[in-house]
């Protein structure tokens, strides 16, 4: 018998079939990266009532903080001020302006900012738009007019379609490397312990 030609053909084989069945098992990850829902809003611009609390911070004998302000419909706000409700009560005055940020926030499903933007549909202020992006929604307060939602969703779909080609993108090189990994690697492994024991046993041969 030729054993080590057998054991070569035998290994080609067995490494044909093992790169085909990790190939079956990553496609969907390849192909067909999973990525996670987003929703994404605009914040009013309140930058004119942060300059204001800065100044009277300066001002203030007391120490003013920084406080993290959630507003009825669920965004979310950076606002200096004496107390926590100082600052909730600067947020939501300015809020009630026209004017917005140009950049969306982004938050993903299943996180705490998600469910407090769904909080704000459920308390009836606010709402949500599907842009045209796979598992995108805008959320907006239901009173603002029609040609600001519009436009929301415009700059969404742009800013929204291509982050999540780029988070694709990037679960499927990582996806490529694991397969490539997972194909080749103990292909390879198996080939020199193959070679190894066989390079054993010619030495226990009589010449």
């Amino acid at each position: 018998m030729n054993v080590k030609r057998g054991l070569m053909r035998l290994w080609v084989v067995a490494s044909g079939l093992w790169i085909i069945f990790i190939g079956f098992l990553m496609y969907d990850e390849v192909m067909k990266p999973y990525v996670s829902g987003r929703g994404y809003y605009f914040r009013k611009d309140i930058s004119t009532a942060r300059q204001q609390a800065e100044q009277e911070k300066s001002r203030a004998s007391t120490a003013w903080l920084n406080y993290h302000i959630n507003t009825p419909d669920g965004f979310s706000y950076s606002m200096t001020g004496s107390s926590g409700d100082d600052a909730a009560r600067r947020v939501l005055a300015a809020s009630e302006t026209i004017n917005v940020v140009k950049e969306p926030v982004m938050v993903e499903r299943y996180t705490e900012p998600y469910r407090l933007l769904e909080e704000g549909i459920t308390r009836g202020v606010s709402e949500r738009i599907d842009v045209g992006v796979p598992d995108t929604l805008l959320f907006v307060g239901k009173s603002e007019p029609e040609a600001v939602k519009t436009q929301q969703a415009k700059d969404v779909y742009e800013v929204a379609s291509k982050a999540r080609n780029l988070a694709a993108s990037k679960k499927r090189t990582e996806a490529l490397k694991s397969a490539a990994w997972l194909a080749f690697v103990p292909v390879a492994i198996i080939f020199a312990l193959g070679f190894l024991i066989l390079w054993i046993a010619r030495g226990f041969r009589n010449r």
